[in-house]
């Protein structure tokens, strides 16, 4: 009699989300600290004399210091987060190679040591699994390797083909449609400050449009990415990772796979899923 074996689609999407969540809160955290002016206190203890940085700073230093933080926390954000992008693919596909009885130990050895945009590619290639977007998630890639490799600033290893390194996600906008159907983006509407809107027509509706940034970076340059920029990121990859969950479960239904329930998302929780 076969063996029967049970894959769980929840635990391999929860991978993700808490990758995802673990992401968003240490960047909230790191990014806050970094742009309040009024946190200047650099020492780790105040139970002992003694010290490894001079007692007291200028502010001009502090600042500096600061600066410097703030990129380092972003690129360990963008490093947790494609960390556990990566193992999420890892058992995305190991899940798929089960499913079509291709689970030769030697082959998964050689996914796990892809980068995260070789991954999306091979997944998409092999299975057909993935999001309408992995163009732009593929991006993702490339900036974690010049925070890892460049401490964020922008080498020649970074720019390919002569391009600019560049990072690409969709962000959503509130539009008003008028009657004649032209469409009006009501800037900063997800503002909390948001005052309002007036229509140029009477009537119409409102509707979200979703539409893709691509932020540039030179030779030379240092990532930035504002908080608004992270947040969108964020939201971004949570409807990937919806959409690639969507598309591993539409793939298992193909190959005559009984699935027993739905894959809910996980909690706001950030620990390891393990």
């Amino acid at each position: 009699m076969p063996q029967q074996v049970t894959i769980d689609f929840g635990k391999i999407h929860a991978t993700a989300i808490k990758g995802l969540n673990r992401s968003a809160v240490f960047l909230g955290l790191g990014v806050n600290a970094a742009d309040r002016e009024d946190l200047k206190e650099y020492h780790l203890t105040n139970d002992t004399n003694f010290r490894i940085l001079p007692e007291s700073a200028s502010d001009q230093t502090i600042a500096e210091w600061k600066k410097e933080f703030r990129i380092w926390i972003v690129g360990c954000g963008f490093r947790e987060l494609v960390h556990w992008f990566c193992v999420y693919y890892d058992r995305t596909y190991l899940a798929c190679c089960i499913i079509d009885r291709s689970d030769d130990e030697k082959k998964i050895n050689k996914f796990n040591r892809m980068g995260m945009a070789g991954k999306i590619a091979e997944l998409k290639n092999e299975f057909g699994v993935g999001s309408q977007y992995d163009r732009q998630l593929s991006s993702f890639n490339q900036i974690r390797n010049c925070f890892v490799h460049r401490l964020g600033r922008v080498g020649k290893k970074d720019i390919i083909d002569g391009n600019p390194l560049s990072i690409r996600f969709l962000r959503s906008q509130l539009v008003f449609i008028a009657p004649s159907q032209k469409e009006t983006i009501i800037q900063n509407s997800f503002d909390p400050k948001f005052q309002g809107f007036v229509s140029p027509e009477a009537g119409g509706g409102l509707g979200l449009k979703w539409s893709e940034k691509k932020i540039e970076f030179n030779r030379g340059d240092w990532i930035f990415l504002s908080p608004k920029d992270l947040t969108q990121i964020l939201f971004f990859t949570r409807w990937c990772v919806n959409q690639v969950t969507e598309s591993v479960l539409d793939y298992a239904k193909s190959q005559g796979i009984p699935i027993n329930e739905e894959v809910e998302p996980s909690g706001p929780e950030c620990n390891d899923p393990q």
